[in-house]
């Protein structure tokens, strides 16, 4: 499995040119999740962050645009402007999110900073989660490793919504 989360990682890579400096690093590879981020440059702070499943085809992201899902499927061939929605349940808890852009092979989904601490909190307190395109057939993602791979991305994005307590920056 670390080798479709590797590929998942490297198609986010090769997707895009990069200049020389800058480049996709991974974090952490748990069960079917992996972890990356984007620098500018060696010495910048990351750009992009990720944490996806590969082989489900589904990803979180952030930049400074914001938190966004990304879902992926390679047998689509959608539209441009593709609107509806997108249902996420994880156990017995559900969110439903637009649909803002795609290509012809993936959605994106905005994703606000409560609904993204809602779904990666519920997340780790679940096994798997479903994730339902318009009217197509819902889709199970596991969850299994998903926790290291979610707390690395909000380490990489600024997210502070697993710590038990608030902490403090040693290095300030």
């Amino acid at each position: 499995m670390r080798a479709v989360v590797a590929a998942a990682i490297a198609a986010v890579v090769v997707g895009s040119a990069a200049r020389a400096e800058e480049g996709f690093f991974p974090l952490v590879i748990s069960g079917d999740w992996g972890a990356a981020e984007h620098r500018p440059s060696m010495t910048a702070p990351p750009d992009i962050c990720l944490a996806m499943n590969g082989a489900a085809g589904f990803a979180f992201r952030a930049d400074s645009y914001g938190v966004q899902i990304r879902i992926t499927n390679n047998s689509w061939s959608l539209p441009p402007h593709v609107k509806g929605s997108v249902l996420i349940q994880i156990g017995n808890q559900q969110k439903q999110l637009e649909i803002d852009d795609n290509t012809s092979d993936m959605l994106d989904i905005p994703v606000s900073n409560e609904d993204t601490i809602f779904l990666l909190t519920t997340m780790d307190n679940s096994a798997i989660m479903t994730v339902t395109v318009g009217k197509a057939k819902p889709l199970a993602v596991s969850l299994v490793g998903s926790t290291r791979v979610t707390n690395a991305f909000r380490t990489c994005a600024g997210i502070n919504s697993n710590a038990k307590t608030p902490g403090g920056n040693p290095f300030e």
